[in-house]
């Protein structure tokens, strides 16, 4: 009887998908959003329009509201009328080209003595006059159309994007009412959503970062789903004997939501990272934000542009055996398609972020690279200077 439990023990264990460790107890935990933002404006300002409301599902960078803007608008079509203006850079370029023809027929006759040296001079100082204007109206039409970016900018201000995708929890003002820095909605990001479990001393040491766990919420919802660690507290609570754990559930089809309960097993089992092999021989193909839209840039390209990044040594596009792990700042999520990545890496150039490239295959498909670095802390703080200004990455090891 002992022989045949141990057998259906042996055959269960194999037949799931992974074993949960030995000595590892369910835990109570509670499903949260991964992230919730109460969206407000830059700029003060009346509310013409909000265009969500409480439980839509919105897209990140999705328009949710607009404040007045006749006079800004205004102000744009002015600067976008007077950009387009190019007649006095025409104008110029003609006197130019028929002060060079009179200034050669001059010149031709001075030099037979036909012509005195009061008129060739005064010829030629019309001719380089006539060049300067032509500068100066090419300098007029460049700060006409930093004019009109300058424009631009400003009527932007007034249309206030979400930063996040996710669902509208709270909305807090209507049309008609004034912002002044008040939060317009509430925005919670489920997809992924993050698992807060409070856990007995006596796990400490037996749950590290990137293990693998099943949550099972509680019922009607029910199920078994796979998450991974993400935050082991090094802190520990003196006075309950605890320490906290997060953990992170993918809910790409919406099916989980966040304030349930849940019990949370952790399984025997590391979250699997890409061999550096796969990056090697299929490298993922780059496109550039510089001024060659065609051109394609390896992650190795992109490691010799930056000042932080390892000097990877390749030869036949393999790299050489023995290099230590470099680490790869992409943004969170994917966005597909390309032309949206590439209007997002524009976007992060705008804020002052030099190094983006836009990664046009592989598993990175549609993520946007900010940066390759070579030592993990560097990696970590520029994630922090990143998130301040509203950008959310993610570091890959490679």
């Amino acid at each position: 009887m002992q022989k045949w439990q141990l057998l259906i023990g042996g055959l269960s264990c194999l037949l799931s998908t992974t074993c949960i460790a030995q000595g590892s107890e369910k835990l109570d935990g509670v499903i949260e959003p991964s992230m919730s933002v109460e969206l407000s404006s830059r700029i003060d300002g009346i509310l013409e329009a909000v265009s969500v409301d409480v439980g839509d599902r919105i897209e990140r960078h999705q328009v949710i509201a607009k404040l007045e803007s006749e006079v800004e608008l205004a102000a744009l079509e002015y600067a976008r009328a007077k950009a387009s203006i190019n007649s006095d850079v025409r104008l110029q370029e003609v006197s130019l080209a028929y002060g060079r023809r009179q200034l050669g027929r001059v010149k031709e006759l001075h030099e037979k003595n036909l012509s005195s040296f009061q008129d060739f001079d005064k010829v030629e100082t019309e001719t380089r006059l006539t060049r300067y204007r032509l500068a100066q109206a090419k300098e007029n039409k460049f700060l006409a159309e930093l004019d009109l970016k300058q424009a631009e900018a400003l009527y932007n201000r007034h249309t206030i994007r979400s930063p996040i995708g996710g669902i509208v929890v709270e909305r807090y003002l209507n049309p008609g009412e004034s912002v002044e820095e008040r939060p317009i909605i509430k925005i919670a990001r489920i997809n992924p959503l993050r698992v807060e479990v409070v856990a007995p001393i006596t796990m400490l040491g037996k749950v590290k970062t990137g293990q693998l766990a099943l949550v099972t919420p509680e019922l009607p919802v029910g199920g078994n789903h796979q998450a991974v660690v993400k935050i082991v507290d090094p802190i520990l609570d003196a006075a309950s004997g605890t320490f906290r754990i997060r953990l992170e559930i993918p809910n790409d089809d919406y099916s989980l939501t966040s304030g349930l309960r849940c019990q949370v097993s952790f399984l025997d089992k590391m979250v699997e990272t890409a061999p550096d092999s796969t990056v090697e021989n299929q490298p993922d193909a780059v496109v550039g934000n510089r001024p060659s839209a065609e051109t394609l840039h390896t992650p190795e390209s992109a490691a010799a542009d930056s000042g932080v990044a390892d000097n990877v040594a390749t030869r036949g596009g393999e790299q050489k055996a023995g290099k230590k792990e470099r680490y790869l700042v992409v943004t969170q999520d994917s966005l597909l398609p390309l032309k949206k990545a590439l209007h997002e890496a524009e976007s992060f150039k705008q804020k002052g972020v030099e190094d983006t490239y836009v990664i046009a295959k592989g598993s990175l498909k549609g993520h946007i690279s900010l940066g390759y670095f070579k030592n993990r802390r560097v990696a970590d703080n520029y994630r922090k200077q990143l998130a301040g200004m509203g950008i959310e990455t993610r570091i890959v090891v490679q």
